[in-house]
């Protein structure tokens, strides 16, 4: 019976440490600041057909050592300057494009699957006229993201 106890103790001592790191996780490094305020640049900018929400890719080094360099794809709800981080990938694995296609967002990408990242799968933002919509975000792998837009 004692065996039992210090098995279910460590269980449950082993389920809390978990608990806490992926809090702390959450806390520090799954929302990273918005890219306005990291070594970030915009290279693509995107503007819903409501003009309540931008779509931004932008270029990014975050951390020190090591250094990681990647693409990040970023939404921004308009109306209350809310910014939302969709996507990111290594610079090494290729480019990324976006474009919207009714109440779609298109990442466009030469990454892997394992090298592309994405944070969320849809987008609510709040129209001027207090209703919300929805912007749901897909992905396609293409050889070279800029010809690849061009043709669609």
């Amino acid at each position: 019976m004692k065996r039992i106890g210090l098995w279910f103790l460590a269980a449950i001592i082993t389920c809390a440490v978990l608990f806490v790191a992926v809090l702390l996780y959450q806390w520090t490094v799954y929302e990273p600041d918005p890219p306005t305020v990291a070594n970030c640049q915009s290279i693509e900018t995107l503007v819903t057909a409501d003009s309540a929400a931008q779509i931004y890719v932008y270029q990014c080094q975050r951390g020190t050592n090591p250094k990681w360099e990647g693409y990040e794809v970023w939404a921004q709800k308009l109306v209350n300057q809310e910014w939302q981080r969709l996507a990111t990938s290594p610079m090494a694995a290729g480019c990324i494009d976006i474009a919207l296609e009714d109440r779609r967002l298109l990442i466009l990408h030469e990454a892997s699957r394992g090298d592309l990242s994405v944070a969320a799968s849809s987008f609510v933002y709040e129209l001027p006229e207090g209703a919300a919509t929805t912007l749901s975000v897909a992905t396609e792998r293409v050889n070279d993201c800029g010809t690849e837009k061009l043709e669609n």
